[in-house]
């Protein structure tokens, strides 16, 4: 395990997208799980999920149950490993309590381990597309798509004014 990152590095990463966010918390988005790859972690990361009764909200399979999917790619406040970090330590609104008061730090990244072996969080590679909100190839308009299959040529321009047509000349009047 390498250190754990700092109090100052978690607290600077932001809840949500932050317009013009200072270039620390942009950088703090970056900041590895120190456990991420340890088995031992992990396992441990496992009991302490089901021994604080992470089950109970969010499955014994991570998939859901009155919590949300920790298996997934959608995560509301950020699925890269500092995010979910800080979820656990803050808590979130709507029913995640704060576990900042009953767990060391260390076992809270532990539990992030484990959470990061489901499968459905944000690797921290790809953390400035998580800070977006989207992932690669994502949210991209069906026109956008058909485009760059064709060769990313437009469609050439219709004109949509209405036509007026003037009766032919014949000397005789119209109705």
């Amino acid at each position: 395990m390498s250190a754990l990152p700092s109090a100052a590095t978690v607290a600077a990463v932001p809840l949500g997208q932050v317009a013009g966010a200072p270039a620390h918390s942009v950088a703090a988005l970056s900041t590895p799980n120190p456990d991420h790859a340890n088995p031992q972690a992990i396992e441990q990361g496992k009991q302490l999920y089901i021994e604080m009764n992470c089950a109970g909200c969010h499955a014994y399979n991570g998939k859901g149950n009155m919590g949300p999917d920790l298996t997934d790619s959608e995560w509301r406040y950020g699925g890269l490993p500092v995010q979910i970090y800080q979820s656990i330590f803050d808590g979130r609104p709507q029913g995640m309590p704060s576990w900042g008061a009953a767990l060391p730090p260390a076992e809270i990244w532990k539990l992030v381990a484990y959470i990061q072996s489901l499968g459905g969080s944000v690797s921290v590679s790809d953390y400035e597309h998580a800070r977006q909100g989207d992932q690669p190839g994502e949210q991209v308009a069906p026109e956008s798509q058909a485009e760059a299959q064709l060769g990313s040529t437009p469609a050439p321009s219709v004109d949509q004014s209405p036509q007026t047509t003037v009766p032919p000349k014949t000397g005789k009047p119209q109705p």
